[in-house]
């Protein structure tokens, strides 16, 4: 049994139908999910499955695991009605795609001045990444890289995602690719103008820096 990562081949999809094949008390797995599981640095989705609240998704194997707020009213072999929370899965895509810029623009303006400390956390009110500076950050040159992230999501560049075997990629011009299995939006001007901010130190050595939405 596979789980189709429906979520990859259109991420603006919201509302669809899906064959359940599993249920075990509140857990139910479906032939197929636009619903994103947890993962990759980014946080899952959540919606309903017939009406009933989805209040995680998580990937075990070859298996998207939908973990609802109440036991299933229907069975295995039953074609149910799925809606993701369009609202918040949007907010979500945005983030994720301007924490990739944040690396671009971090790397042009501190180098090897720093470097990212663990993976990042997309979620729907902000994107976070820490990383590890030789000296303290100085917060002007922090404004310097909003301003370059701001740059490119006004350029309005095409964003790509592509998938060679089971691994996942994300680019703009004229950047290198970066693995990513997340969601996101066709174009950077989707996203929107952003704040990139020094959030709650994380350790020694370590500065926690945030991009949440403008809009």
């Amino acid at each position: 049994m596979r789980t189709a990562r429906l979520y990859w081949i259109d991420p603006y999809i919201s509302d669809f139908n899906a064959k359940v094949e599993y249920i075990n008390g509140k857990e139910v797995v479906l032939d197929g999910t636009y619903f994103y599981p947890q993962g990759g640095g980014q946080i899952y989705d959540t919606g309903t499955i017939s009406e009933i609240r989805v209040v995680k998704v998580r990937r075990e194997g070859d298996l998207i695991i939908h973990t609802l707020e109440s036991e299933p009213n229907f069975q295995v072999g039953s074609v149910v009605e799925c809606k993701v929370d369009w609202s918040r899965r949007y907010k979500i895509m945005k983030l994720h795609s301007s924490a990739h810029l944040l690396y671009y623009a971090m790397q042009e303006e501190f180098g090897e001045e720093c470097r990212p400390a663990s993976p990042g956390l997309t979620d729907d009110v902000k994107s976070r990444e820490d990383y590890i500076f030789k000296e303290k950050i100085d917060l002007q040159r922090l404004r310097r890289v909003e301003e370059k992230v701001n740059t490119l999501i006004a350029a309005n560049l095409n964003i790509h995602t592509w998938s060679e075997g089971e691994t996942r990629y994300w680019k703009i011009e004229p950047y290198p690719p970066m693995l990513c299995g997340g969601t996101h939006p066709k174009k950077t001007g989707e996203i929107g103008a952003v704040k990139v901010s020094r959030g709650k130190k994380p350790g020694a050595g370590k500065e926690r820096i945030e991009v949440t939405l403008l809009a």
